[in-house]
């Protein structure tokens, strides 16, 4: 049993949003999983997606490891970057089996009005997948599996109004500082914004200053059973 299954569109997305939960999670001795669907081939500027792909993925990996993910528990899909499709028959498959296979309590996805298309795709896909794990129906993709809570999560579009917030631990900032930092095909140029500095953690301050003063992440709850941790991890929003 997995305590949390994180779905990313591309390398880079999970640990912007929901990096410090990621975190958070693995240094209270919790198991996590990686599920990237695509590997982001084709978000290298210059460079064609069959190098860019494993060179994305490379980063991914160690991105992962420090935010305290085994290695062990990244996996990647390589849908195909900018063309995942919820009506694919193959696609939602390979989705539901990495489900099935890690049977998570907890799953985060990006939400469903994240503005990039990609995103919304995920989403998606993700959920007719969830719809699905605890029926009777495809066998062959492992025995079901009901998923208690779902939660999404933002990257560069933010939730309206969220309905949970995970608290973050100074130590929990600094993993998601050193996953960001792994990414660098993606750092920006000079004079633009660098998210692998203190710019891709503005958000979750962002979010601690409306609440505790700290940082936090924001959520969508989907679906919300009994999480299976206690709080300051998180608590549903009045």
């Amino acid at each position: 049993m997995t305590d949390a299954l994180v779905f990313a569109p591309h390398p880079d997305d999970e640990t912007l949003g929901c990096g410090g939960s990621i975190a958070h999670h693995t240094a209270m001795g919790r198991t996590v999983h990686i599920v990237f669907l695509t590997s982001g081939e084709q978000g290298v500027h210059g460079t064609a997606p069959q190098q860019a792909g494993p060179v994305r993925e490379r980063e991914a990996e160690s991105a992962a490891g420090k935010l305290g993910v085994a290695a062990g528990n990244v996996h990647f899909l390589r849908l195909p970057d900018g063309g995942l499709d919820p009506g694919d028959r193959a696609q939602f498959l390979s989705v539901l089996s990495i489900l099935r296979q890690t049977r998570p309590e907890v799953v985060y996805v990006p939400h469903a009005a994240d503005a990039a298309h990609d995103h919304r795709q995920a989403h998606l896909l993700v959920r007719r997948a969830l719809e699905k794990g605890a029926s009777r129906s495809y066998p062959d993709a492992g025995p079901r599996h009901w998923v208690a809570t779902v939660l999404g999560y933002e990257v560069w579009s933010p939730i309206s109004v969220p309905s949970l917030f995970e608290s973050l631990q100074p130590s929990d900032v600094e993993a998601k500082l050193s996953a960001l930092a792994c990414y660098s095909t993606q750092v920006k140029g000079e004079g633009e914004a660098d998210y692998a500095g203190e710019g891709g953690v503005a958000l979750a301050r962002f979010r601690g200053a409306m609440t505790t003063g700290s940082h936090r992440e924001a959520f969508a709850v989907l679906r919300l059973g009994a999480l299976p941790w206690p709080p300051p991890c998180g608590q549903p929003s009045a």
